[in-house]
C-alpha cells in the first residue's frame, strides 16, 4: 500500500488522487501490478507533522498559493527532515515567484492527464531514495531497513539516524554532529538517548546486537558504520 498525505482543506482532492491512482492501475500492465494508494488527508501543518511521525508517506500534497512564504519554511522543513519524502505542490495556478523547489506541481482543477503521469514518477522514481552498505540496505522512502536479521520499518530518528551513518560509511560521527541532526539540539550534556537509539539500530542490523560489527563505537567521537 502507497500512503500520500494531503494538506489542505478540499477533502474532495484527496478522493480524486485515489481515483487518479486506480485509474492508473486499471489501465497498467505492469508485472507485479501496481500497489494500491491511499491518501490520507489533514487540514493543517501541525496535523501533518503528527502523521509524519507515526506513519510512512511516499508523498505529501500541499495545497499552496502565491502568497509570500506561503508553506515555504513548513515545505523547507521538511526536506531538512524527512529528506525522501516527495513533495508536491497543489495550485489554483502557476507559482511566480517558485520560492520552493517541488518535486511536482499539479494545478486545479485536477486533469488526469496531467495527474497521472505526476503520479507515477513520484511513486516509481525512487532510486535516489535508496542507500547500500555492504549488507545494510536503507530504502528511506519507506523507513525500512533489510540486513543480517531480515527487513525492518524504522521510526523517523532512527531512519536519520541510520541515514547520516550511512551517508559517512567508513568515518566516525561525532556525538555532535548526530545529536544536531537527528535531535535538533546542541545540548550535549546528557546524550543517553542517543546511545538508546543505537542499541536499538543495532538490534535491527547487526548479526549479534551484543558484539557489533557494523555500528561501532568509536571511544571518545562517537558513532561509524563499518565499510563492509
Amino acid at each position: 500500500m502507497i500512503q500520500f498525505l494531503y494538506v489542505g482543506r478540499q477533502k474532495t482532492l484527496a478522493q480524486e488522487i485515489e481515483n487518479v491512482w486506480q485509474g492508473i492501475r486499471a489501465m497498467e500492465k505492469d508485472d507485479p501490478p501496481l500497489q494500491a494508494m491511499r491518501v490520507l488527508w489533514v487540514t493543517r501543518q501541525g496535523l501533518a507533522m503528527d502523521a509524519l511521525r507515526t506513519q510512512t508517506f511516499r508523498a505529501i500534497l500541499l495545497e499552496v498559493d502565491g502568497r509570500r512564504n506561503d508553506r515555504t519554511h513548513f515545505c523547507q522543513d521538511l526536506r531538512r527532515r524527512y529528506p525522501a519524502l516527495r513533495i508536491v505542490g497543489v495550485c489554483h495556478e502557476p507559482l511566480r515567484p517558485q520560492r520552493f523547489e517541488f518535486d511536482g506541481l499539479l494545478t486545479l482543477p485536477l486533469l488526469a492527464a496531467e495527474t497521472a503521469p505526476l503520479l507515477h514518477a513520484v511513486c516509481n522514481g525512487g532510486a535516489e531514495t535508496q542507500m547500500r552498505i555492504g549488507p545494510i540496505h536503507l530504502d528511506m522512502a519507506t523507513r525500512t531497513v533489510q540486513g543480517p536479521r531480515g527487513r525492518y520499518q524504522l521510526p523517523p530518528k532512527l531512519c536519520n539516524l541510520l541515514q547520516i551513518l550511512m551517508n559517512h560509511a567508513g568515518e566516525a560521527v561525532s556525538r555532535e554532529v548526530i545529536m544536531r541532526q537527528v535531535w535538533e539540539t546542541d545540548f550535549l550534556a546528557d546524550t543517553r538517548t542517543l546511545d538508546v537509539h543505537v542499541r536499538w539500530l543495532r538490534q535491527k542490523i547487526e548479526p549479534d546486537p551484543a558484539h557489533p560489527v557494523y555500528l561501532l563505537t568509536v571511544r571518545g567521537q562517537g558513532y561509524q558504520l563499518a565499510m563492509c
